[in-house]
């Protein structure tokens, strides 16, 4: 069952958050990029303080009581552009042992309803190059290569 994460989700969120984070901090990336402790927390408490101003979206797949599986994004305003406004997913992960299962494929339709019901017209996310596993599962999503991000070390 699909659901808003709420405050009493908030212990599992972390949890799944974190899962993220030690995945993310296990690649060898420049030796710059690693997530710091407790960021999970703070990353979890700062969208929740969100919750009900209509500019992001916290949901997650519960199978019974259990959370696994979630994603978190944020509506970015683009003045710019013709589209004007986009969700950015900040994270999208499925509990270790539940993944293949279509829960984030579900999450990713109900996202996509949510878009459409605030008429947000594009949804994006950054993933990192060496999670190969991501990068796997967002090329055989409905989702497309769009642009690269570049990033050098300032030594």
């Amino acid at each position: 069952m699909i659901r808003d994460l709420t405050e009493s989700d908030r212990n599992q969120t972390i949890e799944l958050v974190n899962q993220f984070y030690r995945k993310v901090n296990e690649l060898e990336l420049d030796g710059l990029f690693r997530i710091r402790p407790r960021a999970a927390t703070k990353f979890t408490d700062i969208y929740f303080k969100l919750i009900g101003t209509g500019k992001v979206y916290m949901r997650g797949f519960f199978a019974d009581s259990e959370l696994v599986s979630l994603l978190i994004g944020r509506v970015e305003e683009k003045p710019h552009l013709e589209e004007e406004r986009s969700l950015f997913i900040d994270l999208a992960v499925t509990k270790l042992g539940k993944k293949k299962k279509g829960y984030m494929s579900a999450l990713l339709k109900d996202v996509d309803l949510w878009c459409k019901k605030k008429s947000i017209p594009a949804i994006e996310l950054r993933a990192i190059l060496q999670n190969e596993e991501a990068v796997k599962f967002w090329d055989k999503s409905p989702f497309e290569r769009f642009y690269i991000r570049y990033r050098k070390r300032v030594d």
